[in-house]
């Protein structure tokens, strides 16, 4: 779990606040416990997520997004963790597909979080 915990970031944001603005280094994946974000890339239109589901960005993309309501985000600078899924044949940058947050990854989203979170008020 250490080896990921960098690459984790966890935001709370409130509606109308910009999340996300700029071009992506790396793949990221974004997932919305709970609220309602849209993003705008510069290939496509919007793209909506609402609570219990998420969004792999492709890298050396630009990205706005903004919460639509009060809004719990987590994200993953993916690295190696998107491998998987950029190698899938299916997978399109260009088109990223919003897809359910199923219940064992959404637990393990919860500890990964609670880790995280745990490791910060241990260093202070």
């Amino acid at each position: 779990m250490e080896k990921y915990a960098s690459q984790l970031e966890c935001k709370d944001v409130n509606a109308g606040k910009i999340l996300l603005k700029g071009k992506l280094n790396n793949n990221l994946l974004l997932f919305v416990s709970s609220g309602s974000i849209i993003i705008n890339s510069n290939n496509k239109s919007k793209i909506e997520i609402n609570e219990g589901h998420f969004v792999l960005l492709s890298a050396n993309t630009d990205y706005i997004a903004t919460a639509v309501t009060a809004s719990h985000i987590l994200f993953i600078h993916a690295d190696s963790l998107s491998d998987m899924i950029i190698d899938d044949p299916g997978w399109d940058p260009e088109n990223p597909q919003v897809l359910p947050i199923l219940p064992a990854l959404a637990k393990t989203l919860n500890q990964i979080e609670y880790y995280q979170k745990d490791t910060r008020t241990q260093l202070n």
